[in-house]
């Protein structure tokens, strides 16, 4: 994996010239915002290992961070925000799909950023997922003997 590095930011990746992004810098890191082609998937960590498999087979594996909330660590897909990433069921239990102007925080070199990546952005294979093939992953995951509640993440949990 080779990032393009922001000299003026030191070691820091840019994620904006490499990949086109919408990030903005704040409090001395990085993070993207959702909207201008780029959507963000919240999935929680019980539910993301086959999650992130079901895309791999799919040839549909895009980058994936893992995050904080106040309660568990969850994992953010990012995916190309596209028109066919509406669905027309609702989603399994805790998973959902980031508003346009949500904050995402990206992993930038630092030592106390709390966001991890679980798979690295390739510049070499820039293109991200389409939100629809994320989708259609994540709502053929089976939630198994848990119920939805427990998998649930209020908007208020999510800290960063």
């Amino acid at each position: 994996m080779t990032l393009e590095l922001d000299e003026s930011q030191g070691t820091r990746p840019d994620y904006r010239g490499t990949y086109g992004w919408p990030v903005e810098q704040h409090a001395g890191g990085q993070r993207l915002i959702t909207g201008s082609g780029v959507a963000a998937v919240v999935v929680p960590r019980a539910l993301s290992d086959t999650v992130l498999a079901d895309l791999r087979k799919l040839d549909c594996a895009g980058p994936a961070l893992a995050l904080p909330t106040r309660r568990e660590r969850v994992t953010v897909l990012l995916a190309e925000a596209d028109d066919f990433g509406t669905m027309q069921q609702p989603l399994p239990g805790g998973i959902r799909v980031l508003p346009a102007g949500s904050v995402v925080p990206l992993p930038d070199g630092r030592h106390e950023c709390a966001a991890r990546w679980l798979v690295a952005p390739d510049a070499a294979r820039r293109w991200l997922p389409s939100l629809g093939a994320v989708l259609a992953a994540v709502s053929s995951v089976p939630v198994g003997g848990r119920g939805s509640a427990e998998h649930g993440i209020p908007r208020e949990l999510l800290s960063w």
